[in-house]
């Protein structure tokens, strides 16, 4: 078997060394998050030590309405692990905190969705 040489497999070049500076060398979160969980900015100004572009990124995304770890992975163009990092971060001193879930639906509101749905689909055939 040859070996493969001269072309690498990922389309751009690796963020290891770049990830390893960004989060200090931590590899895993302090916190227990999973990708839909859901936070929201506790404290108008970044704290200390939060100066890095993309913890900065990331509180700006939950200052409006809660986002998502996933989502903000993406916004923020970093892996999810090292996003998980930078969050959990953010939360040890206090400038992030995980969503208030909403109150659950009443049953009835489900229904009438989802014959609302039905009537649309069946309008539209």
């Amino acid at each position: 078997m040859a070996a493969f040489a001269g072309r690498s497999w990922t389309r751009q070049p690796s963020e290891g060394p770049a990830h390893y500076v960004l989060t200090g060398g931590q590899t895993r979160p302090s916190r227990d998050l999973r990708v839909e969980t859901l936070l929201t900015a506790c404290d108008p100004m970044p704290p200390t030590g939060s100066h890095i572009p993309e913890a900065e990124q990331a509180l700006a995304l939950c200052r409006g309405q809660p986002s998502s770890v996933a989502e903000i992975a993406a916004l923020v163009d970093l892996p999810v692990q090292i996003t998980k990092v930078v969050l959990s971060r953010l939360m040890d001193v206090g400038a992030l905190a995980v969503a208030e879930k909403p109150a659950p639906r009443n049953h009835d509101d489900f229904v009438t969705l989802l014959e609302a749905v039905r009537d649309g689909l069946q309008r539209s055939l």
